[in-house]
């Protein structure tokens, strides 16, 4: 059982490390709009920029629940 926490932990921490280098290597949306909320295209991003949108908000999630699996572990 501790070798499959330990793994877990791991896991936790590869996403963690990715998700981190994902958000950095985004371009930032340009106008100052932005900063306001008032940007119509926030969920509409399309090709590279897309896929690593769609990429991070899938580590996003897996960063939740691995969080909550870690939290929930009894030890």
């Amino acid at each position: 059982m501790d070798f499959l926490y330990t793994l877990v932990i791991l896991l936790y921490l590869g996403v963690a490390g990715l998700l981190v280098y994902l958000v950095l290597v985004q371009e930032p949306k340009q106008g100052a709009g932005d900063l306001m909320g008032a940007s119509a295209d926030l969920f509409s991003a399309r090709g590279v920029t897309g896929g690593l949108y769609r990429l991070t908000v899938i580590l996003g999630v897996i960063f939740v629940a691995l969080a909550l699996l870690i939290g929930l572990w009894p030890r």
